[in-house]
């Protein structure tokens, strides 16, 4: 339904008619309806064009509709509905309007060219065919059409079309590589070799001094099982230029369809390193070669193929690169591994692969000083990456280097690249509250984790931290039990994490409570209890009066390494003594 403002835009468009019909003028009438309706059509259309453009696709599709209420057998108009049609999705009345269009316009190569392909979307490929036949024939410069007969004559088989199709073209285009090939692919599905060796010697003819068109020619008669032949040829070319890396690969393949794998690998080797073939091709094969010969060679023949290749002058960075790969990909030894990524950190001192395959070796090691240069090697290069300032972080801790540490978090916290999880930022805060308590700073400590638990609320090693420290602390205890009841939640079955809660309740002096704790505890850990849970243990059943079990269990956390004057006091005194300055 027209909106009142196109209506009002009709009337005024027509007013001239209505002039002249009161004059009782009936040609001048019919005249100026005519001229009236080319007015009104030129006014919607481009209207409709505007509000397509402005993506108003539905004020568009009624203007387009009154278009084609003035002139209905448009042909520009039935093309903008097709395409409207067709992006609703309404393919039959899609069809229907650009069948119009082409029939309207036949010269149209446009028009036409969207009737095939809607066809053919259609799933109606016979029509579509028929569509391309008659353009071939109306069009015939256009090589274009040829193409996609031709791809649809070998589609089904019909050979000797598919020939025609590539004839033409030949005429439009010229002779080329890939207009041959494309036919002595055809000539050998209708077995007739001799087609196929005259299409390969014409270009041969065409091309006298290009060994390429020697290799094919090669590949075709290898193709029609002539061998020899084909291996002539190949011998041929390498004999005029030792070096061309196509007709090395050609050998290789004529090896490999032989069953001789060890001319096939002299063949890949001379292909790999021939300093004229590089990059991603070069690449590829190394990889497919070294996982061929990993499954079927066990003379160690990839480790000396590498070594010999990394000492080549080309693609020096990438072959480094697969020699770390393949290391870890057999699991060798960080012994093995190491020297070749330090050899590719000489290449490249930027390279991020042989950055962090130093640092995770050190890591492994333990070798904290070699964690921290590897880290502050890496940071020049990749200063957005938070895991170095982490792991540089800890191995400061390990190395008592404990504002160093600090400083290296808040230095990479600062620094830090989009994407790091909460999780991740929450555990750099709870190494700091560790540090800042070692560091006697009790304030940076609580707000380190206060930090860590924005980051990640359920933390549970920041909430028995946090817990533990209150505790020994002196501070909040209801915040504490609270924190510690959580991580119980969570972690029903962690000793360390039942050792704080059971400390929490008996710094809240519910002792009993305590001491269900400290009963489940002994039974899970057993003889594997160690000293810091036994003597909390010895004070829990202290303060529930039961001293020789007490007396027990302290004795057993002197032998576990406990040599504090205070547990030795509590055992000569057989007697509690408090200790709020006492750590975990």
């Amino acid at each position: 339904m027209m909106c009142k403002v196109l209506e009002i835009a009709v009337l005024a468009l027509l007013l001239p008619l209505q002039v002249f019909a009161a004059k009782g003028d009936s040609a001048a009438v019919a005249g100026n309806d005519s001229v009236a309706r080319a007015r009104a059509f030129d006014y919607f259309y481009i209207q409709a064009v505007s509000m397509r453009e402005a993506e108003r696709y539905d004020e568009a599709f009624d203007l387009l509709e009154h278009c084609l209420a003035l002139q209905p057998s448009s042909p520009i108009v039935q093309y903008e509905l097709f395409s409207m049609y067709s992006f609703l999705g309404r393919n039959e009345e899609a069809i229907r309007m650009i069948e119009n269009a082409s029939a309207g316009e036949p010269d149209n190569y446009w028009y036409r060219s969207w009737l095939a392909s809607a066809y053919s979307e259609a799933g109606q490929r016979g029509k579509a065919l028929e569509v391309y036949e008659a353009m071939a024939q109306d069009f015939s410069s256009h090589s274009e059409l040829f193409y996609i007969l031709y791809q649809m004559y070998a589609e089904d088989k019909e050979y000797n079309y598919a020939i025609e199709a590539l004839d033409e073209i030949e005429r439009i285009e010229g002779k080329s590589e890939q207009i041959t090939l494309q036919k002595c692919r055809i000539y050998a599905l209708m077995n007739e070799n001799a087609l196929v060796i005259s299409e390969m010697q014409s270009l041969i003819d065409e091309y006298p001094d290009e060994p390429r068109i020697r290799i094919y020619m090669g590949s075709a008669y290898e193709m029609l099982g002539e061998n020899e032949k084909a291996f002539e040829i190949y011998n041929a070319v390498l004999a005029d230029d030792p070096g061309n890396v196509a007709a090395q690969a050609s050998l290789a393949e004529y090896y490999s369809n032989a069953g001789n794998d060890s001319l096939y690998t002299v063949m890949i080797e001379q292909m790999l390193m021939n300093d004229r073939f590089t990059g991603e091709e070069r690449t590829e094969l190394l990889v497919r070669h070294i996982a061929w010969k990993e499954a079927t060679d066990t003379t160690g023949y990839n480790f000396r193929l590498l070594d010999k290749l990394i000492e080549l002058p080309h693609d020096k960075v990438v072959t480094t690169e697969i020699y770390v790969d393949y290391l870890r990909a057999i699991n060798a030894s960080n012994d093995s591994v190491a020297p070749v990524l330090e050899r590719l950190l000489q290449l490249e001192p930027e390279n991020q692969k042989a950055q962090l395959g130093l640092l995770q070796i050190a890591i492994e090691r333990e070798d904290y000083s070699q964690v921290i240069m590897r880290c502050d090697t890496a940071i020049l290069y990749n200063p957005e990456i938070l895991e170095l300032y982490y792991y540089k972080g800890i191995s400061c801790y390990h190395e008592e280097r404990y504002q160093e540490a600090i400083d290296t978090y808040l230095k990479g916290l600062e620094r830090r690249g989009e994407g790091y999880e909460g999780e991740f930022i929450s555990d750099i805060y709870s190494v700091m509250g560790e540090i800042y308590h070692e560091l006697g700073n009790l304030d940076a400590c609580m707000q380190a984790y206060d930090s860590a638990l924005v980051y990640n609320s359920a933390n549970v090693s920041v909430l028995n931290n946090y817990a533990y420290y209150l505790t020994i602390e002196g501070g909040n205890l209801d915040k504490a039990e609270e924190m510690s009841l959580a991580t119980i939640k969570a972690e029903p079955e962690d000793a360390t994490y039942l050792d704080t809660y059971m400390w929490v309740l008996f710094c809240k002096e519910r002792y009993q409570e305590a001491k269900a704790y400290a009963e489940k505890l002994l039974a899970m850990e057993g003889e594997n209890a160690d000293k810091v849970l036994l003597h909390h243990c010895g004070d829990v059943y202290a303060k529930c009066g039961e001293m020789e079990r007490a007396v027990e269990l302290w004795q057993r956390a002197q032998a576990a390494g406990d040599n504090t004057k205070l547990l030795d006091k509590k055992i000569k005194k057989r007697k509690y003594y408090a200790d709020k300055k006492k750590k975990r």
